[in-house]
This record gives C-alpha cells, structure tokens and sequence, in this order.
C-alpha cells in the first residue's frame, strides 16, 4: 500500500515541521522497517508512523506490508520510506536505516537488513514458537547478545512489555516502541499524538498518549 501527502499538513509552520522539512531537503529518504509476530501490532504501528509523515505534509510516503501467518503468530512486517520523492514502496536489503522490532529473535532476523550505522530498536520479548519449545527446532535466546556484538549498528533495548504493564495495560507495548523511535524522527511529538489518535480506538487514546511519552524517555 502506498500514499501521497497534500501540501499543507498538520499545524504547518511550527518549528518542528521546518526541521523534517530541512532533515529530508535535497532527497534525504528514511527507510524503516517494523518487524515482529502476528498479534503484536505491528500493523497498528506502521500505520502511525507512516501517518505521522503523511499529516507533516509536504511528503511523500510509502508503506507496504507482509503479513504472512500473521493470525498464527508468523512473521510480520512493514516497510515505511518517507522523502520529498519516494519511488519504491520497499526497502532494499541493506538500506534500512531504523529498525523497530517488537521481538527479539524477528530483531535479529532482520538485522542484515540495516545501513551501516543504522539504529535498531528491539524489545525485549521473546516468543518462542512451539516447535522450538518442543526441540524440533532452535530458537535464538542470545538475540540481544548477537544483535550487540555484530555488525556496525547502534542497538537500542526497550522493556516495552514491562513498560506497558507500568503505564496500565500490556496492549500498548507496540505504542511504547513507537514512541522510542520517535526520538529518531523529525515529527513534532503532537503529530505523533494525531497520528495515533487516527489508528486507535478513542477510549484507548490516553493510554497511548502515556505509552507514547514513556517510549519517548527510553528511547533517545
């Protein structure tokens, strides 16, 4: 799936929509990816950030998504480019400046995908698959160990399941992720607050306000 901004946007003018202007002035793309298992909330997430470019205005964003078992807790992900002009909706291997990963071993998994320098934000759970709990295959309890040891990345490890539970409600753990990658981004924090007013049900929006605010302290 992919859209296009409208000039205008949210709130134009403010300081904090000249400074994502000027960050991708001159054809600066930020490609991101989410990753984790069916059930998270990936989707949810994806959407946010994607929407929080979109309401910016002035930009052209691109999301695409894969699903697979998604219902039977099989890998999911999403591909976010945002830039004054995007061509493709996905991002090359390689490429992958910022990666959110709501699982360990999906971090892990996903981490050959990121540039040289990228950031990956990884939380802490662990889902381990039954046929791995079985000992018919193997699971990577030492992802966050391998993910901090190899390659040229910065690795940045979020509780957001036990910072969920803090905030009030384990459901919002994937806000809280999206909250810590948002110190990466140069959206204004009320057009993160829009965006996610926009892809959560009303009576969880405060709760995701906290959760946001809490990922945003753990994040930068």
């Amino acid at each position: 799936m992919s859209a296009e901004t409208s000039s205008g946007g949210l709130a134009a003018g403010t300081a904090a929509e000249d400074a994502a202007t000027r960050h991708y002035h001159g054809g600066v793309v930020d490609d991101i990816m989410v990753v984790g298992v069916g059930g998270q909330g990936v989707i949810v997430a994806a959407a946010v950030i994607a929407d929080t470019a979109m309401l910016h205005g002035d930009l052209d964003v691109k999301l695409s998504e894969t699903r697979g078992m998604s219902q039977r807790g099989g890998s999911v992900s999403s591909h976010i480019r945002i830039g004054e002009t995007v061509v493709a909706p996905s991002v090359s291997p390689g490429e992958v400046d910022y990666l959110l990963a709501f699982e360990s071993a999906e971090g892990l998994r996903a981490a050959p995908s990121l540039v040289q320098g990228g950031v990956a934000i990884v939380n802490t759970q662990q889902i381990v698959p039954p046929l791995a709990s079985q000992g018919d295959m193997s699971y990577p309890f030492d992802a966050l160990e391998r993910l901090k040891d190899g390659g040229d990345r910065r690795v940045i490890v979020v509780d957001g399941n036990g910072i969920a539970q803090e905030v009030g409600d384990l459901k919002v753990a994937g806000i809280v992720l999206v909250g810590a990658l948002s110190t990466h981004l140069p959206f204004d924090v009320e057009t993160w607050r829009a965006a996610i007013v926009r892809n959560v049900p009303p009576k969880w929006k405060d709760l995701n306000f906290a959760a946001f605010a809490a990922g945003r302290e753990v994040g930068a």
